[in-house]
């Protein structure tokens, strides 16, 4: 047989083993022989694969128990109550040796458990052992160094031919678990007494807009007990405007993930009557998945109140101002009319004229702060109109120069003007923006008693820049920061010869600021002082002017 040879040798290696009986050499190449030969032959193949199935359950078995130590989880074994195997994280908890525990019940380790505790663990292996389900238990645990610990523990049954054999008895340490838990729990019982006691509405919406939590505050808002308010959506609460509103407003937060402030809407009571609120909204996200808002509500009914007082008592206000001007202004009219014909008249002598003259100065002042409290109160209550148009910028310059020529060369002051022909179209109130420039000019030659007085304008990337530049006392720098605060005056000396209300540079910053404008100065004392002015241009340029 080709295969003979092979299989001799094998049944003689077994021979030499003791794992079979020996052969008689005629057995070899005689029928008889072959019959025994092939019965061995089985018999080989049987003890080979028992002989591996060994050496796989041996490699299983290693790598379990490998599994078994170095687990850092508690792990014992025990089979009829009694410690089989025990674990090395557990032998270093406890402090004692494996021969100390194995052959021992679980008793042998109240040295780390409490009584309490123990029983807990006896009744789990008992219940277990009587094929009962058991739930995982936590409990106290206390090592060699008097360091506390939290566990849960848990028990599996181990099966034999569908018996149960032994139980082995895990336990994961959560201990850190356990207090991230409590300052959870710490820190939603603080927010939850802020919530609670809060002025402010405070409620959580779920997805689909209904209310999760709302505290007492909210109840009282709605004169509805919270019982009746939760899981309903949030929009029936709301008036008939706000529905819409707040339904936008949802999907953005949902959509966008972002928050938003002051919305301002309405709340609808059972008794009918609505009443006004603010709300902030901020989106819930657990793993990108958006959960819900939580929102903060103030009911801003006294601030409406409030609100409609001011804006009562401002248009009194105007109303007074408009008629108080009036009041003044009929008098004082009349007055600066009689007193430019005594001026005229040739047969006045000179100390009546002296005296008109004085009058006359002061009812001109009377009059300009008359406008100033006027422009004062427009511009605080909005009501100041401006009558905005493309304007010729060179064109309104060129009329303040030749209105302020005559008053500054008039002291003896040098005028200097630059202003280019070809400067751009600017959108603007005319009007206005002449007051901003002749009440500049005003101040420069009220302040400078000699030198000279220039007023210069060019064009920048995106801007008209002009500048009123004066060689007058010039303006300390603490001052200068506050020129353009109301009713603020930079010049006080003690004689008060250069009077005036405080008003003018407040006006004018309020009126370039109409304009998108800016308006600055520099100065240095005893110097003089340069103020400018920024000016927004049109992008189309007007068609050149010469003069």
């Amino acid at each position: 047989m080709k295969n003979e040879p092979c299989i001799v040798k094998e049944l003689k290696e077994l021979e030499k083993l003791g794992r079979l009986k020996s052969l008689s050499k005629q057995a070899y190449g005689t029928p008889e022989g072959e019959k025994v030969i092939n019965e061995k032959t089985k018999k080989l193949f049987n003890i080979t694969k028992e002989k591996t199935i060994e050496q796989e359950t041996f490699k299983s078995e290693k790598k379990f128990r490998n599994i078994f130590d170095s687990t850092s989880d508690f792990q014992l074994y025990l089979e009829k109550g009694i410690i089989l195997d025990v674990n090395a994280a557990a032998i270093k908890l406890c402090g004692i040796t494996k021969k100390d525990v194995i052959g021992k019940d679980i008793s042998i380790f109240k040295i780390i458990f409490s009584e309490k505790d123990l029983k807990k663990h006896i009744t789990a292996i008992n219940n277990a052992n009587n094929g009962l389900d058991v739930n995982d238990y936590e409990t106290e645990l206390k090592n060699k160094n008097d360091t506390n610990y939290v566990f849960l523990f848990s028990t599996d049954c181990i099966k034999e031919h569908e018996k149960i054999k032994g139980i082995l008895v895990r336990g994961k340490d959560i201990t850190q678990q356990q207090r991230a838990w409590q300052e959870l729990v710490k820190l939603e019982e603080k927010y939850r007494i802020l919530a609670e006691t809060t002025a402010d509405g405070v409620i959580t919406i779920d997805p689909i807009g209904r209310l999760t939590y709302v505290n007492p505050a909210f109840e009282k808002m709605l004169e509805t007990r919270k019982s009746q308010i939760l899981d309903t959506l949030f929009r029936d609460y709301l008036s008939e405007e706000s529905v819409y509103f707040f339904q936008q407003i949802f999907i953005d937060v949902r959509k966008k993930n972002e928050k938003k402030e002051n919305v301002e809407l309405e709340l609808a009571r059972n008794s009918g009557d609505n009443i006004p609120i603010e709300i902030n909204i901020a989106p819930f996200r657990k793993e990108d998945q958006f959960t819900g808002m939580v929102c903060t509500i103030r009911d801003i009914t006294e601030r409406r109140r409030v609100e409609e007082e001011l804006k009562k008592s401002e248009k009194l206000k105007t109303e007074f101002m408009n008629i108080a001007a009036h009041e003044l202004k009929s008098p004082v009219t009349p007055i600066k009319g009689y007193l430019d014909l005594i001026l005229q008249d040739e047969k006045t002598s000179k100390k009546v004229k002296d005296w008109a003259k004085v009058s006359l100065r002061n009812s001109e002042r009377l009059l300009r702060l008359v406008d100033d409290i006027l422009d004062v109160s427009r511009l605080d209550t909005d009501t100041m109109r401006f009558e905005m148009e493309k304007l010729l910028i060179v064109e309104i310059l060129d009329e303040i120069v030749e209105d302020m020529k005559q008053p500054v060369e008039s002291k003896g002051l040098k005028f200097i003007t630059n202003i280019p022909r070809n400067l751009p179209s600017i959108f603007g109130d005319r009007y206005r923006l002449a007051q901003v420039f002749k009440n500049l000019l005003v101040n420069a030659i009220k302040f400078t008693d000699h030198g000279s007085i220039s007023i210069k304008a060019i064009k920048n990337k995106d801007h008209i820049l002009i500048s009123i530049t004066d060689t007058g006392i010039g303006i300390s720098k603490n001052e200068i920061k506050k020129i353009f605060n109301k009713f603020y005056q930079a010049y006080t000396g003690h004689d008060r010869r250069n009077e005036g209300t405080g008003l003018g540079l407040f006006i004018c910053n309020e009126i370039l600021d109409k304009h998108k404008g800016k308006i600055w100065a520099e100065s240095e004392l005893g110097k003089g002082s340069t103020f400018y002015i920024e000016l927004p241009y049109l992008n189309k340029n007007p068609t050149n002017t010469e003069k």
